[in-house]
C-alpha cells in the first residue's frame, strides 16, 4: 500500500496521481515514490502548468461563446444525434482536441472547425467515449 501525501491509502497503487487544487485554475501534479532502506514512502512535489484542470474546462462549457457555437452545431445537425437520430439529451462532441504547443494550452472549446464538432445524444456520446479515446493533436 502506498500512502498519499494526506495519509490516505491509494487503492490503485499508482505511481502518479493528479491533484486539482481549487482557487487558481492551475493544474498541479506529480507524486513520486521513493524507496529508502526498503521502506516505500511518497513525497509530494508538484509542477504548475497552464493546462486547465478538467473542472476549468467544464466551466468553459457554460461560456456564452460555447453556448452560441453549440447552437450552431445543433442547427447544422437538425437537432438530432448523427448516429441514432434521437433528439433527446443532445450534446456536442469534439472529434479531436488540439493542444497549441507554443502557448502550452488546449484550444478553447468553441475554436474548432465545424467538421470536428458533431451532435450526439447522451447515450451515443457515452458509448463512444467508452470505446474510443478522443485524439489530441499537437499544433
Amino acid at each position: 500500500m502506498v500512502l498519499q501525501h494526506n495519509g490516505t491509502s491509494d487503492p490503485t497503487n499508482s505511481r502518479y496521481r493528479h491533484l486539482i487544487l481549487k482557487g487558481n485554475n492551475v493544474y498541479r501534479r506529480f507524486v513520486k515514490t521513493e524507496k529508502q532502506e526498503g521502506i516505500e514512502r511518497s513525497v509530494l512535489e508538484y509542477s504548475e502548468n497552464s493546462i486547465p484542470a478538467h473542472g476549468t474546462y467544464g466551466a468553459l462549457l457554460f461560456h456564452p461563446l460555447w453556448r452560441s457555437r453549440r447552437e450552431e452545431i445543433l442547427r447544422r445537425d437538425l437537432s438530432k444525434c448523427v448516429i441514432c437520430k434521437s433528439s433527446n439529451a443532445l450534446q456536442v462532441h469534439h472529434r479531436q482536441y488540439h493542444f497549441v504547443v507554443k502557448r502550452n494550452q488546449f484550444k478553447l472549446p468553441w475554436d474548432y472547425p465545424d467538421q470536428l464538432l458533431i451532435c450526439l445524444c447522451e447515450s451515443c456520446h457515452k458509448r463512444g467515449h467508452s470505446k474510443f479515446k478522443v485524439p489530441i493533436i499537437n499544433i
